[in-house]
């Protein structure tokens, strides 16, 4: 070979070389990607309302009236009943202010079952019993030389639950007292009004 075709051939392969380097860096740039990024947002938590409130003034501690300057209560009527969330006992009287004197508060068996005045024992149905006894109450008025009865009704009453029943267990020295018998000791208010008492008793 001659010096001449030497040359040209090594300036080929030469230039050759260049550009392949050349192609390959501009064929394959290098290149980031960023995927981008998904934040899950999780829902609001669900509180489940209960459907009954107990009132905040309800407990089990015995709840009563002031008795200064109360006038005798002439009882007229009885009635229990109960709905989804509570149990009521209303006494009804004749209409008179300030409305009636009041102590009610939970007692054992043996003595919420013992009549006023006789001592004899009276059958209450229930597990636990709140006596209620309104003072100063009756349940007939001194007409002339005649007793007209106010209140005619029974002395005992069926129960809706949780309560069990509701009896009269008392009349007596201007002291009317009724039970109520209840399946378990349960918070209760109180609310008088010029002619009635209501006790409401927690059923949730």
């Amino acid at each position: 070979m001659t010096r001449l075709a030497v040359i040209v051939v090594l300036a080929f392969a030469v230039a050759g070389c260049g550009s392949g380097s050349s192609d390959n860096e501009a064929a394959s740039p290098t290149t980031t990607s960023t995927s981008p990024t998904t934040t899950a947002t999780s829902p609001p938590s669900m509180q489940t309302v209960p459907d009954c409130m107990p009132s905040p003034s309800a407990s089990t501690s015995p709840q009563k009236s002031s008795n200064e300057n109360r006038e005798t209560m002439y009882l007229t009527n009885v009635t229990a009943g109960a709905d989804k969330c509570t149990a009521k006992v209303v006494f009804g009287f004749e209409e008179q202010a300030p409305g009636p004197g009041f102590e009610v508060s939970y007692q054992p068996a043996d003595t919420a079952k013992i009549e006023d005045g006789s001592g004899n024992l009276i059958e209450v149905a229930g597990n636990e019993f709140l006596v209620v006894k309104l003072n100063p109450a009756m349940t007939g008025k001194i007409e002339g030389e005649q007793v007209v009865k106010t209140y005619t009704g029974p002395r005992r009453l069926p129960g809706t639950d949780p309560i069990t029943e509701v009896v009269k267990t008392g009349d007596f020295e201007g002291v009317v007292t009724w039970v109520i018998g209840l399946d378990s000791k349960r918070s209760f208010t109180t609310n008088a009004s010029d002619s009635a008492l209501v006790v409401e008793i927690d059923h949730s």
